[in-house]
């Protein structure tokens, strides 16, 4: 089964389970105006899902995903149990500034495990892709020009948004994590949301794993003298994590995060609730670079 045929499957399940209705109100749109019939149709989008290939039982398959990635547990606390949705993100654009940039990929990867737990996919950002950028990413015009390609962000958002409340436990957060995520990430979605007329729902959370790096290897240096750095490049080196496809793009670079992620959590004794304090909303990202 292709690949496009799987998410196509969970797209309509998807639309099926969560109509128009909901997918207006939960993307902020006011009671009174209608989705535009562009951002409603079902298109054939080129977004993966992976399903995990595995001989495990169905309920044995949550507990380790295809990229022997295990679910995210965290050591108990006394105040909470582990609820919230862990998704691990990352983007590719066509410039650092997110004022003048747009988004052309969107990966992410939920920690819980299981079928159809990463989600990706290229987006058309209706503006030239500059050279030394598709040099980099090897993400170029032509790539994100064809019929297939969701064209902008509000092509996307009704699926996304429906995709992550599938995922999402009831009346629990979800936590967003990226690597230099108050910078880099999150503004650039919060200008994405604001360009569909659109809010981040008030339950996404977002965590930088920047900054959780960068404690640890405070930690590390001081103990042996040596001098690290916290890119996620370092990290990987650091925990020898073998690249899972080419650096710059979105979904191999998710899944060298969640391998890093999950091990600075458990270095630093990360209980959950340690996690929460880390957490913040999208606008307090915003503010950072505003």
């Amino acid at each position: 089964m292709s690949v496009v045929h799987c998410f196509n499957m969970l797209k309509n399940n998807i639309w099926s389970s969560y109509p128009v209705r909901f997918l207006k109100q939960h993307a902020g749109f006011s009671s009174g105006k209608l989705l535009e019939p562009r951002i409603s149709e079902k298109r054939h989008f080129t977004t993966r899902v992976t399903t995990p290939e595995t001989k495990l039982t169905e309920a044995a398959s949550w507990h380790k995903t295809d990229s022997g990635i295990l679910p995210l547990w965290f050591q108990q606390t006394s105040e909470h149990d582990q609820s919230a949705t862990v998704l691990v993100f990352d983007i590719e654009t066509t410039g650092y500034l997110h004022k003048d940039h747009r988004i052309t990929e969107f990966a992410l990867r939920d920690l819980s495990g299981g079928k159809n737990c990463t989600f990706e996919t290229l987006i058309n950002p209706e503006r030239r892709i500059p050279a030394c950028t598709a040099a980099l990413n090897k993400i170029s015009d032509d790539l994100v020009c064809r019929p297939d390609i969701p064209r902008v962000f509000s092509d996307l958002l009704p699926v996304l948004l429906a995709y992550v409340k599938s995922r999402q436990a009831p009346e629990k957060p979800v936590l967003w994590v990226a690597h230099n995520a108050k910078r880099f990430d999150v503004p650039f979605l919060v200008q994405e949301f604001d360009r569909c007329s659109a809010q981040v729902p008030a339950d996404w959370l977002f965590v930088d794993s920047l900054p959780l790096a960068r404690k640890l290897v405070k930690l590390l240096n001081n103990s042996d003298g040596k001098k690290r750095l916290a890119n996620l490049e370092a990290m990987k080196e650091h925990y020898r994590i073998a690249s899972d496809g080419p650096s710059h793009r979105a979904m191999p670079d998710v899944t060298a995060l969640c391998h890093i992620f999950q091990k600075i959590t458990f270095d630093l004794k990360l209980t959950y609730d340690g996690l929460m304090n880390e957490a913040i909303r999208a606008s307090d990202c915003v503010k950072n670079v505003s």
